[in-house]
């Protein structure tokens, strides 16, 4: 049973978030299509995030306490009415907001509840060793649903592009339904005790809470970037006259999550076997400084900017398995959903965050026609792994702190 999970689970996740830029990459037609302002169109992006942060304390909490296949089909069907009723029913702003917001909730009882599955179902080594394979493979869905969209949009309306995301969500539910065996969890005193959305002892873990803290930076820029990263590029190709097609871009942004996948997975075996809280921060500072100077290049030839922003995206996703495998390796066993529902819960604020505070300052700058918001919005990005390294080192020395006290009083 253990041999064929991980890829079952991988593969669902990827045919899961192929619902995940289904709006984003079509940005410039819904802002044409709705007049829609920067503003607007970052909130419509963003707001699954706020539909995932809502529900993830409780769906990915439930996992402590109930078989987590239940809460993942019960998403799912979430997941199909977001993504017919889009394609149906959105007409604006209001409309798109509420179907996208439900995808968030959909996401939020697929995502982790889907590493829950693992978790309950593997031995510790196993585990372990699943999770950069399982995390990278929610990349490799974003990438997947990144050229699905572009392809689609050039041959379909772009409804087709939401019955799509929504079939293959229903392909999700059929192959959870029947592949994975159920579990019965009992309950324990503990279990009694702790009020579902108590997570008190999470934030006393504080080793797990400096990687949910770092999570929390790597969200906010990396949501920002998936978010506005096919409008940059449209207005880098526009400004260096390359004659690049949204299928084109589409591509590109897509090579990203692939590669993105393969560095996440490299950077969670090296972090395996280094200090993992000292290479995850050489591995953000970098990724903070690329960011900066990404703007920057816009107006040199199209395929340079093209090149750089794939590696400001690889170092992105550097650190992400290894931020995640260190949270599941120091959470307490009865209160890992919890755990990781604190870090989602957290970090996806982040993201949400980053996702509007980027459109912001685009419309506050100039908007998407303008070089110097773009560049404004770029170290607007990268700021999100300063923030996360600097969080996740003042609780980590705290944490240091107080266990070389406790040793001294001995």
């Amino acid at each position: 049973m253990q041999k064929h999970l991980v890829p079952l689970l991988c593969l669902t996740l990827v045919l899961s978030t192929t619902g995940f830029a289904n709006f984003v990459a079509l940005i410039p037609e819904f802002s044409d299509l709705w007049s829609l302002s920067n503003s607007e169109a970052g909130w419509i992006s963003g707001i699954y995030l706020v539909g995932y942060v809502i529900a993830v304390p409780i769906l990915a909490g439930s996992t402590d306490r109930v078989d987590a296949k239940r809460v993942y089909l019960l998403s799912a069907v979430i997941g199909l009415i977001s993504a017919f009723g889009f394609a149906y029913f959105a007409e604006g702003f209001w409309t798109a907001i509420t179907f996208r917001f439900l995808y968030g909730i959909a996401m939020a009882g697929t995502y982790i509840p889907g590493l829950q599955i693992l978790n309950d179902r593997l031995d510790e080594p196993r585990r372990i060793r699943a999770v950069p394979w399982y995390t990278a493979s929610f990349g490799l869905g974003t990438g997947a649903s990144y050229i699905l969209t572009g392809y689609l949009i050039g041959v379909l309306e772009w409804p087709f592009v939401f019955i799509t995301a929504g079939g293959l969500q229903f392909v999700c539910f059929m192959l959870i339904l029947t592949l994975v065996p159920s579990q019965k969890k009992a309950p324990t005193e503990n279990d009694a005790k702790r009020h579902l959305l108590d997570f008190r002892p999470v934030i006393a873990n504080r080793p797990a809470f400096a990687y949910i803290l770092g999570h929390a930076g790597h969200a906010f820029e990396l949501f920002a970037f998936r978010a506005w990263i096919v409008a940059f590029l449209v207005f880098a190709a526009i400004l260096s006259g390359a004659d690049a097609s949204r299928a084109e871009i589409g591509t590109y942004v897509a090579i990203y999550s692939v590669v993105g996948m393969a560095t996440s997975i490299l950077g969670a075996q090296v972090a395996l076997y280094t200090n993992r809280s000292h290479t995850i921060t050489i591995i953000m500072a970098i990724s903070f400084l690329s960011g900066t100077a990404l703007g920057f290049l816009v107006g040199m030839p199209f395929l340079i900017v093209v090149a750089a922003a794939g590696v400001y995206s690889g170092l992105i996703m550097t650190d992400s398995a290894s931020l995640t495998a260190g949270i599941v390796a120091t959470a307490q066993e009865r209160l890992r959903g919890a755990t990781l529902a604190m870090q989602q819960v957290i970090g996806f604020s982040g993201g949400a965050i980053g996702t509007v505070v980027v459109g912001w300052v685009l419309d506050l700058s100039g908007g998407q026609q303008s070089h110097g918001a773009w560049i404004l919005a770029c170290v607007t990005m990268a700021t999100g792994s300063l923030m996360g390294v600097i969080g996740m080192r003042i609780v980590m020395r705290l944490a240091s702190e107080s266990i070389n006290h406790s040793v001294s009083t001995k």
